[in-house]
C-alpha cells in the first residue's frame, strides 16, 4: 500500500507543482494589474482548482490500475491507494489555495480583496466568525469540494473503462451534453422543477440557512456515496 501511494503521489505531484505554478503567476499579474489601475474588485481562484481535480481523476485510474494489476496488486489496494492518493491530493490543495487568497488578500490594496469559495457561500458565517472557525471552516469546505471532484472524476474513468464501445460514446458526448445543454434545457421547459432542485440544493448545502457544518455534512456523504459505488463498478474490472 505504501508502495503504490508513494508511486502515485510523486508522480501526480509534478502536475500539481506546474499548476501552482500557473496559479501564482496569473494571481501576481491579477494583484499587480488592480493594484495600479485602482479598481475597486472582489475574486478569487474560481473553480480553477476543481476543475484541475477533475481531470487528475478522470486520468487516475486506466493506467494505475493496468499497471497494479500486472504487479499483482489486489483491487482493493488499488482503490484504496487511488482514495488515499486523491484525499493527499485534496489536503495539499486546500491548504495551498486558502494560503494563496490569505496571502494575496494582505498584500493587496484596500480596494481589492479576494474571498475563498466558502466565504462566497456562506458569507454571514464567515463574516462574524473569528479568524480561527473561518479558516477552519475553509479549509474543510475546501478539501471536500476538491475530494468529491477528484472523487466525481475517478467514477467517470472507472465507467468510461467497463462500459463497452456504446457506453464509451454516451459518457464522451452525453454527460457534456448533460451539463453544457441539459441544465439550461430543464432552466427554460421545467422551471418549477429546476427551482425546486436548486432550492433542495441550497438547503441541503446549507446555503439557504448560512450553516457551513450541514454542508460539510452533505459534501461528506456525497463523497462515500460516489466512492463506495466506485468500488462496486471496480471489484469486476479486468485489464
Amino acid at each position: 500500500m505504501k508502495k503504490i501511494l508513494k508511486y502515485q503521489c510523486l508522480d501526480l505531484s509534478k502536475a500539481l507543482i506546474i499548476y501552482y505554478i500557473v496559479i501564482a503567476l496569473i494571481l501576481a499579474i491579477a494583484v499587480v494589474g488592480m493594484n495600479i489601475a485602482g479598481d475597486k474588485n472582489t475574486g478569487g481562484i474560481g473553480f480553477s482548482s476543481e476543475f484541475f481535480c477533475l481531470i487528475v481523476g478522470l486520468c487516475l485510474f486506466r493506467e494505475y490500475f493496468c499497471l497494479f494489476m500486472q504487479n499483482g496488486v489486489s483491487r482493493k489496494k488499488i482503490f484504496l491507494g487511488g482514495l488515499l492518493t486523491i484525499s493527499i491530493l485534496s489536503l495539499i490543495m486546500s491548504i495551498m489555495d486558502t494560503l494563496f487568497l490569505y496571502i494575496i488578500d494582505i498584500i493587496s490594496v484596500n480596494n481589492v480583496r479576494y474571498i475563498t469559495l466558502s466565504s462566497s457561500l456562506y458569507f454571514n458565517f464567515m463574516y462574524e466568525a473569528n479568524p480561527i472557525i473561518k479558516t477552519f471552516v475553509d479549509l474543510i469546505i475546501t478539501f471536500l469540494i476538491m475530494l468529491i471532484f477528484f472523487s466525481a472524476g475517478y467514477l467517470i474513468a472507472i465507467l468510461f473503462y467497463r462500459s463497452a464501445k456504446p457506453g464509451k460514446v454516451l459518457i464522451a458526448v452525453g454527460l457534456p451534453l448533460l451539463v453544457v445543454g441539459g441544465i439550461p434545457v430543464i432552466t427554460v421547459c421545467f422551471p418549477d422543477i429546476f427551482a425546486a432542485l436548486f432550492s433542495f440544493c441550497l438547503m441541503a448545502l446549507g446555503i439557504s440557512s448560512g450553516n457551513p457544518f450541514i454542508g460539510m455534512l452533505t459534501l461528506a456523504i456525497c463523497i462515500f456515496v460516489i466512492n463506495t459505488f466506485s468500488y462496486l463498478v471496480m471489484r469486476r474490472a479486468e485489464i
